[in-house]
């Protein structure tokens, strides 16, 4: 194993801002993600508790389907950004590891980064449909009161 040169830590570290960039950005989604299924979870246990307590009125239980098919898809797209950020995540080592060991693996980081891309594609449809689904939920709440 020869020793690295200052051009080539470059390159390195070039190729590596990319998925990097993208473990951040994917980092922030999953924060937002995160919050929304807190706040679903929380309101979905207030729904089964008016349930439980009988105070419950005609739309709790479709309510109470909505924030549970919710809790689910948000769960999901959960996953897939936590799968995003893994991928981008073994694209950076695998970056490294062929510029320390010299090995060509050009195809596995294009595949890792397809990857990934794919589970941001993923997760950000089920971010849409759990947009959708809380719309949704509002107009049940809106009709049943």
């Amino acid at each position: 194993m020869e020793p690295m040169t200052l051009e080539s830590l470059i390159k390195v570290l070039q190729a590596s801002i990319s998925p990097v960039a993208l473990i951040s950005g994917v980092g922030l989604l999953l924060l937002s993600l995160t919050n929304r299924f807190g706040r679903v979870t929380d309101r979905l246990r207030e729904l089964v508790g008016e349930r439980r307590a009988g105070h419950a009125n005609a739309g709790t239980a479709k309510q109470i389907e909505i924030f549970h098919r919710r809790a689910r898809i948000v769960r999901s797209a959960i996953s897939a950004s936590v799968g995003c950020m893994f991928m981008a995540s073994l694209m950076v080592l695998l970056l490294f590891g062929m510029a320390l060991f010299h090995f060509p693996a050009h195809l596995i980081v294009l595949m890792f980064f397809a990857i990934s891309i794919c589970f941001l594609v993923t997760s950000l449809t089920f971010f849409l449909l759990d947009m959708r689904l809380s719309l949704d939920a509002i107009e049940e709440d809106l009709v049943s009161k």
